[in-house]
């Protein structure tokens, strides 16, 4: 399975019970994401495999009690901790021509408001009120909010973003 077809939910972060439920934190707020959840595929080894849902239940702060087919015990759920997981693109909703999800843009070829190339995205930073990029620019990691976006270029794999004077420098 192809991880450029699926995107980062979230991870489980702790063991919930003796029966082999798990908490999950999801990083994503997908309206409606629990109707119809019949997998969510876990990173093991490099690889995702699928673990079949029998019970996912809100709680707050986008947590959510998962109960997974075949995992039974305790034990079984333990190993599970701290595992990344993930679901298939397909299950997003579909966005227009000028909005993105965070995941989507990573890989893009950012351009300055002069249209000079600047950098790649390797990262998104979904920060409260103020998301950030973080661009590989001259081999330098440099930090960027995205609310300074002029212009983004799906089809061409491109965003142009207005890079404050000195920000590169420091």
């Amino acid at each position: 399975m192809k991880f450029d077809e699926y995107f980062n939910l979230g991870a489980i972060s702790k063991v919930f019970s003796f029966k082999g439920e798990i908490v999950a934190r999801f990083d994503v707020e997908v309206p409606n994401l629990f109707e119809n959840l019949n997998a969510i595929f876990i990173e093991e080894k490099g690889n995702l495999v699928p673990y079949f849902v029998e019970k996912a239940e809100p709680q707050l702060n986008n947590f959510v009690r998962i109960k997974f087919k075949g995992i039974d015990t305790q034990e079984q759920a333990k190993k599970l901790l701290k595992s990344q997981l993930y679901l298939p693109d397909t299950l997003l909703p579909k966005l227009g021509e000028d909005e993105f999800y965070f995941h989507e843009i990573v890989g893009f070829t950012a351009f300055d408001e002069d249209k000079k190339e600047v950098g790649e995205i390797v990262e998104v930073y979904d920060l409260p009120n103020n998301p950030v990029a973080e661009l590989l620019i001259n081999g330098k990691e440099v930090l960027v909010p995205l609310n300074l976006m002029i212009e983004l270029d799906k089809k061409n794999q491109k965003i142009h973003i207005e890079i404050p004077d000195g920000l590169v420098d420091l």
